[in-house]
């Protein structure tokens, strides 16, 4: 990963070939734009962001398959520009948490304005793929909407982007200061204020459903970033060691909604009561 960043730094032709070319790979497009500009700037970031976004643009124009993907992918693009320079900026990661939902939610609800033709086609085909699925197995499939792609698009879109954002800070940090984001990502911490209307929202998505209940929800990913940061503190904290990590994320993997509700409800009952703070005390003591 190190030999990648330096290649990414060495220049604006490098940066746009890894991105361009990254995008055969998970996050390594998105992580380039987030690498650039927060060490270079928003200019040299919306460069490099132009020149990734082009083949996927002539992707959506002359491909045969579905266009809606090559939407999507420019949406997460610039959805992970916006955030990086915000970063940039703040150096905050709960303003950026809260920029990457708020701006993920809004460009999809745009790319559903915009390429309204395109997501009712492409939802059209997959219901009748779900339609054709269930009559062979002989029960019923969940109905696919096009509100509820949407708000899956949403989902992806923003953790496509906070995973990027996570990786580009961690390449600029083994490139510039070495630990430096391990540090910084152990004391991330919600503030209240945040956490309070992060998990005022998800619950209203979980008690009242509806059609809308998959965007409410989106108001939980702060929340679970929040829980992520005090796991990996207390691991090193305690010297656990990292398979406690792996087991983490291999459950997320394959009991993701209940162990996002468990990590989501300690990131915010860490904003209120300062587990780091308890730690450090009790190691003291």
């Amino acid at each position: 990963m190190r030999v990648l960043a330096e290649f990414i730094m060495r220049g604006r032709l490098q940066a746009c070939l890894v991105g361009v070319f990254g995008s055969l790979l998970p996050f390594v497009s998105v992580s380039t734009i987030g690498l650039v500009t927060l060490r270079k700037g928003a200019v040299e970031g919306f460069i490099v962001s132009l020149w990734v976004i082009l083949p996927i643009l002539l992707s959506y124009m002359f491909s045969a398959s579905s266009p809606i993907m090559a939407v999507v992918s420019g949406v997460a693009l610039i959805n992970m520009a916006v955030v990086a320079n915000a970063h940039r900026v703040t150096a905050d990661w709960n303003f950026s948490l809260g920029v990457a939902t708020l701006s993920g939610i809004v460009l999809v609800c745009l790319t559903g304005l915009l390429f309204q033709a395109d997501v009712n086609d492409f939802v059209n085909e997959l219901e009748e793929m779900l339609a054709t699925a269930s009559e062979q197995a002989g029960q019923t499939i969940l109905v696919l909407t096009r509100n509820g792609f949407l708000a899956f698009v949403a989902w992806v879109v923003i953790f496509n982007t906070l995973i990027g954002l996570v990786l580009a800070r961690w390449w600029q940090a083994l490139l510039y200061n070495p630990g430096g984001f391990q540090k910084e990502f152990h004391m991330l911490r919600l503030s209240p204020k945040l956490s309070l209307v992060c998990l005022s929202i998800t619950i209203a998505g979980l008690t009242l459903g509806g059609n809308y209940q998959l965007w409410l929800r989106l108001a939980s990913i702060p929340l679970l970033i929040g829980g992520l940061a005090i796991v990996h503190y207390v691991v090193q904290h305690k010297g656990f060691g990292r398979q406690l990590l792996v087991v983490m994320y291999c459950g997320l993997f394959l009991f993701g909604p209940v162990l996002m509700v468990l990590l989501g409800a300690l990131g915010a009952a860490d904003s209120v009561m300062n587990f780091r703070t308890r730690l450090a005390d009790d190691k003291q003591s």
